[in-house]
């Protein structure tokens, strides 16, 4: 997708955040994300738990990173919502990409509405995906005792913040 040159504190937590959900953002780049929002650990740490609860499993991960898999909701419904969301800002994909509802590129889009200032759009985006996924990730992450619960709790203060305002 692409982005704006410029960018504010909150897109860049958020550009940060697509950058550790999407498998197809290089190591370096995720563990400078890592290092960025201060999360707990080290990438190469965690890392091999990370993909088995997020990326891998059989039929699916312990925690999907596809918004409607976690959430129990139609699959074109909620990719519908998202590509609406990005016509809306004037985004097109550029390259490689995953779904839209898939955390990594939500996470962007997310990042490019709050640059365009566009407050409704991002509390409805947060509200209706994005928290639920944390809330989801939270309860699946604290039933297995993953060190990870901390990378849940951390995404969805960052969510928070913007709801807040």
């Amino acid at each position: 997708m692409e982005q704006a040159a410029e960018t504010s504190a909150p897109g860049l937590r958020f550009i940060a955040w697509s950058r550790i959900w999407s498998p197809l953002v290089p190591e370096d780049l995720r563990r400078e994300a890592w290092d960025a929002l201060e999360l707990p650990g080290s990438w190469r740490e965690l890392e091999t738990e990370f993909w088995s609860t997020f990326q891998m499993g059989v039929p699916a991960p312990p925690v999907p990173l596809l918004l409607h898999a976690a959430l129990g909701i139609g699959g074109d419904a909620a990719r519908e919502d998202w590509m609406r969301v990005m016509a809306h800002l004037g985004l097109r994909w550029d390259g490689r990409h995953l779904q839209p509802d898939h955390l990594g590129p939500a996470c962007e889009i997310l990042a490019c509405a709050i640059e365009a200032e566009e407050q409704v759009l991002v509390v409805e985006l947060c509200s209706r995906y994005l928290l639920g996924w944390c809330e989801v990730a939270r309860t699946k992450l604290a039933e297995t005792g993953s060190q990870l619960i901390s990378l849940a709790e951390r995404f969805e203060r960052d969510l928070r913040t913007l709801v807040a305002d």
